[in-house]
């Protein structure tokens, strides 16, 4: 990047935000910004219950399921999905539900930090 923003921790930031969103397009390049928070959620807190996501991102408990969906193995419809998070049955409540990365969750996680460490720390 240009040296005119090196020194400019606010226009370094957004830099390693835009680095962070480029990694993300090359697992889908139609992610939705919905879908981004969730898997930076699930990345930074995970396992975490979805209605932390829900209440910590201010979206809807549909909106939370749907993008876990489409981060998880299946979309809907039996779209397939992304691979990257999982869910499963809180053994301490069992309407509530638990995400977490998977393996291919935290490479992808790993990456992004790496990438901007490297690029940008």
């Amino acid at each position: 990047m240009s040296s005119m923003y090196s020194d400019t921790t606010p226009f370094k930031n957004l830099h390693q935000f835009t680095a962070a969103i480029r990694i993300l397009q090359g697992h889908d390049p139609q992610m939705q910004l919905q879908t981004v928070i969730c898997y930076l959620m699930v990345a930074q807190f995970g396992p975490c219950h979805l209605s932390n996501i829900r209440d910590t991102a201010n979206v809807s408990q549909a909106s939370v399921s749907r993008n876990c969906s489409a981060l998880g193995t299946i979309h809907r419809r039996g779209i397939p999905g992304l691979g990257l998070v999982e869910t499963w049955e809180d053994p301490m409540n069992r309407k509530s539900k638990l995400v977490g990365l998977t393996k291919k969750g935290i490479l992808l996680k790993q990456s992004l930090v790496s990438a901007i460490s490297r690029e940008y720390g």
